[in-house]
């Protein structure tokens, strides 16, 4: 589809003549050649301080210098850097989360991208504006935009766009509970990545399609892509991510009675939260692999389990997690007629409060 106007974009916008051809140089007042030349220097020393600050992280810095750019390539008539400058500032918006402000500068962004007929700019300042629009809470609006986008990357044939877009439009859906039409983007948007061999884009929509199976309730695709994804990034993924990732294969095991596969996958948290040093995080994993040992009838493996988290929550002094772990761990200990090992910790933990 190609968009001949922006009429049908959830903005109202005529060509902002005023922003780039009704200034001095279409009154035929514009700055001489020299003044040009320097106008010009100034607005690319302008765009270079920009970057260098987004890359330092100052947001606020880079805005304000992009801006001083903006203004420049107004005076000069220069309409496409204009538009672009307008896209980058509401990008700056949007990481910063001026939605607000992200929305106002996209906008009039797309607005001259459209006058002009950039279409890859038109592009950008469409995605700039679902996304806002979606973190707003406008998931209407957001659903537009996120359509136009996609539309115009499949218009210019523009295969990294069209993925890009993809995801972008599945996150919409996400947002709006509809996690099987999420998954049917996000599909589509990998098959893309895979045809280019974009191992960043890959590893990401397989844990996006990993993540919406999750939510959608489907065991068994849970498992093939958070397994796939791990195969293939997990030395490279955070350490959180992948604790969560595995958090949520056992929790899939469990809903198929997968428990030895279970058991895996939480040894392998284990590991995970022990690099992280997340005490109450491996507390918790312990109880979980406890519980799968016992729908496996290994009491004794779930002893073990048991008095590692009682261990863990001594050493932590935490009092609240000793109640909870000295209850489990009676139980544990009664199933093995092993109430001596139970009384142990009593005496012990009688002697340090003592």
């Amino acid at each position: 589809m190609v968009l001949d106007s922006i009429s049908s974009v959830p903005h109202t916008f005529s060509c902002p003549e005023s922003q780039s051809a009704t200034n001095l140089g279409a009154l035929g007042q514009g700055p001489s050649v020299d003044q040009q030349q320097h106008l010009s220097v100034e607005a690319k020393r302008c765009l270079q301080q920009g970057v260098t600050e987004r890359r330092k992280g100052n947001t606020t810095a880079a805005i304000t210098s992009l801006k001083q750019a903006l203004g420049i390539f107004r005076t000069l008539s220069q309409a496409e850097s204009e538009a672009k400058v307008l896209v980058d500032i509401a990008y700056l918006y949007y990481r910063f989360g001026d939605y607000q402000r992200a929305v106002e500068y996209a906008g009039q962004g797309l607005a001259l991208a459209n006058c002009i007929g950039h279409k890859n700019l038109m592009h950008h300042a469409l995605g700039c504006l679902g996304n806002s629009y979606r973190h707003s809470g406008d998931l209407e609006k957001a659903q537009t935009s996120m359509i136009q986008s996609l539309s115009l990357a499949q218009d210019m044939a523009d295969t990294e766009a069209e993925m890009r877009a993809l995801s972008n439009l599945a996150l919409v859906y996400r947002a709006q509970g509809d996690s099987a039409k999420a998954i049917e983007l996000y599909q589509k948007s990998l098959r893309l990545a895979e045809v280019q061999n974009n191992a960043t884009a890959i590893e990401q929509l397989l844990r996006n399609l990993g993540n919406a199976y999750h939510a959608l309730g489907d065991p068994h695709k849970t498992i093939e892509y958070y397994d796939r994804l791990l195969q293939r990034a997990r030395d490279r993924m955070d350490l959180k991510i992948v604790s969560k990732i595995l958090h949520n294969l056992n929790s899939a095991c469990c809903s198929l009675g997968d428990y030895p596969r279970a058991i895996f996958y939480l040894q392998e948290r284990l590991k995970v939260l022990q690099n992280l040093q997340d005490s109450r995080g491996e507390a918790q994993t312990l109880e979980n692999l406890a519980v799968v040992y016992d729908a496996l009838g290994n009491p004794s493996q779930a002893l073990q389990a048991r008095e590692a988290r009682l261990e863990i929550a001594i050493a932590q002094q935490d009092l609240e997690l000793q109640r909870q772990a000295l209850s489990s761990f009676k139980a544990s200990c009664l199933a093995e007629g092993d109430f001596e090992r139970f009384q142990r910790y009593i005496d012990y933990l009688t002697e340090s409060i003592s």
